[in-house]
């Protein structure tokens, strides 16, 4: 094994105080960030049932950061227990907790609490039953536990349910097609549905309950966004960062285990569909973008982790250098030249 990538796996991948370092250097990052960066401005969108009863909650600027730090290390903690859990990952690392992290720490608008957050978190749980009912010739009970799992999330953002479809393909790829599997999820989610209908017919309040999908009426095609030169260069950059990711990750994992195979399969999928989902509704949310962003984090953590080439360590490191740049840009926006 050439130095590099050795001084890479044992001081990053492996390291034993990775977790704690990085978890300092990201708090200071996010810090830095609110203090002394340009905050998104808080607003409250109806487009979740619970989220728009809580959102007041975190009007103070304070309490919105404290509570987007803990939900972004949540995303970090559930990615890295379920790599372990199921050993996706044939080997000990610390980047499927320390790349997410890294991440949702880039830009002031992962420094405001939103529904998008929590959202992310519940779909990130409904990751383990899919995962649990890997060839199980009898999952109906694991495709209900993930039909709540994403019917909870839903109520925090609506066009969760928009993932619904596009989950019954990870199913079918953990052991094939079930119908009773497939029936279990639509009763989850109904379940936790009709439940709610309940609660707004009881105070006579059927608008409320329908104006979440009254979202989903409204859509149009958006209008190509005004940004700068500096923006559409970072938007470049970010989309050849999820090509690239998806690109190598599908090189890597082609030779894996058959449970890592399909996982990751589904995840590409996913991410895909979510990032044509993202220019759709790009005037209307960033969820779809902030759910691939924990995604995308999860394939850059496992090529890494896998990789032995001294070519691909180099990419990692130009690759973050570019991503500190991108902070950097906006933490002393003075420095940009005029557009």
């Amino acid at each position: 094994m050439r130095t590099v990538v050795r001084v890479f796996r044992t001081t990053i991948v492996e390291g034993r105080f990775t977790y704690l370092i990085t978890s300092l250097i990201v708090l200071g990052m996010r810090a830095a960030l609110f203090y002394w960066g340009q905050m998104p401005e808080f607003t409250v969108t109806d487009n979740g049932y619970l989220w728009r009863h809580v959102a007041h909650l975190l009007f103070n600027p304070e309490i919105s950061f404290v509570a987007s730090t803990i939900a972004v290390f949540m995303i970090a903690w559930i990615i890295s227990s379920m790599n372990i859990r199921f050993a996706l990952i044939r080997s000990r690392s610390a980047l499927p907790f320390v790349v997410p992290l890294f991440l949702f720490s880039l830009h002031p608008w992962f420094l405001v609490m939103r529904g998008d957050y929590i959202s992310v978190i519940f779909i990130l749980l409904a990751f383990s039953p899919l995962l649990k009912s890997y060839q199980k010739p009898d999952s109906y009970l694991f495709s209900f536990r993930a039909g709540i799992l994403i019917a909870v999330a839903s109520l925090f953002h609506i066009y969760t349910l928009v993932l619904l479809p596009l989950w019954w393909r990870g199913e079918q790829s953990m052991r094939g097609y079930q119908f009773r599997s497939f029936i279990s999820s639509l009763f989850g989610v109904l379940l936790i549905y009709v439940s709610l209908f309940s609660l707004y017919f009881l105070y006579d309040d059927i608008a409320g309950f329908i104006q979440p999908f009254r979202l989903f009426a409204s859509l149009a095609l958006p209008a190509v966004p005004a940004l700068t030169i500096t923006e559409w260069t970072a938007v470049i950059l970010v989309g050849l960062f999820f090509i690239s990711n998806m690109y190598f990750s599908i090189r890597t994992y082609s030779r894996d285990k058959v449970l890592t195979l399909s996982f990751l399969q589904f995840v590409v999928f996913l991410i895909v569909i979510l990032l044509l989902l993202q220019v759709l509704f790009w005037s209307r949310t960033l969820y779809f973008l902030t759910l691939g962003i924990a995604l995308i984090s999860y394939l850059n953590a496992y090529f890494y982790s896998k990789t032995l080439s001294k070519a691909n360590v180099f990419l990692g490191y130009v690759t973050s250098l570019l991503m500190l740049l991108f902070y950097f840009s906006h933490l002393f926006p003075q420095l940009l030249p005029d557009q």
